[in-house]
């Protein structure tokens, strides 16, 4: 039996990837998140609560392939609006069900490798990035709206702070936000004879905190300060409106200085 098509055309205008591949595997589902983009495509398979595997599709080949990174790749691209999800039931092992729904190429199903699944920590962490990327996004606008300049003030606090959090130091090139975006990219191996290794979430919720309250910090010294504030609260608000923001949630306070509703 082909597999049923249980959901199509949901947008990532409004679909949080990671937070339903997180529910589905809560749900025990079985079966396929297939996405779409104007130049991105790859399928994502789930079986009960087991790990994800991911599998990106090359749209002029019609080839499939399964890459180092290719799970943080789907959810970068999936914060992207304009996207397409499809979720099939009962879609599992490679080359179970010819039919794609017309999204995905042909030749696919029959060329999927069978390799190790994709850890669920790497679905955490990219969650993790994408919330920790739109509180960074909130305190940007709130730079740029007093006419500062965000990037320059962000780069001087992740320094300040890279003896600490050696994964921030901008001449590492481990931490990188741009857009809304972050990535972050950490290898256990030592760099002039410091070791280096992917921090806890912990330390990373903790580290980025500390790194946005001093920018706040910074620029709330004159008479509009408080005002400033003030709006780095309801931008905060306003992002943890849009989106949870997690373990993050309770940093806001800290990080505006004031209360945020």
């Amino acid at each position: 039996m082909g597999s049923i098509k249980q959901f199509e055309n949901l947008s990532t205008s409004y679909v949080n990837l990671a937070a339903l591949l997180r529910y589905l595997r809560e749900q025990k589902f079985s079966g396929s998140i297939h996405l779409a983009m104007d130049e991105y495509e790859a399928e994502i398979f789930l079986n009960g609560s087991a790990s994800a595997t991911v599998f990106e599709i090359d749209r002029e080949s019609g080839n499939s392939s399964r890459d180092e990174g290719a799970m943080e790749r789907v959810l970068v691209h999936a914060r992207e609006a304009g996207g397409i999800i499809t979720i099939y039931e009962g879609k599992v092992e490679p080359g179970s069900t010819s039919d794609l729904g017309g999204t995905a190429s042909a030749g696919f199903c029959d060329q999927l490798p069978t390799t190790d699944t994709i850890p669920d920590e790497q679905i955490e962490w990219a969650e993790l990035l994408r919330i920790s990327g739109d509180v960074i996004a909130a305190i940007e606008r709130a730079v740029t709206s007093v006419d500062a300049d965000f990037h320059t003030n962000f780069r001087t606090a992740c320094i300040a702070l890279g003896d600490d959090y050696p994964f921030l130091d901008p001449t590492g090139g481990d931490f990188k936000y741009a857009n809304g975006i972050v990535t972050l990219d950490v290898q256990t191996e030592e760099r002039a004879g410091h070791p280096r290794s992917q921090p806890t979430a912990s330390v990373y919720i903790k580290a980025l905190s500390e790194c946005l309250r001093r920018i706040v910090n910074k620029l709330a010294i004159d008479k509009e300060g408080k005002r400033f504030r003030e709006r780095v609260a309801v931008e905060l608000a306003v992002a943890s409106r849009m989106r949870p923001l997690g373990d993050f949630q309770s940093q806001l306070d800290r990080i505006a200085g004031t209360r945020v509703l």
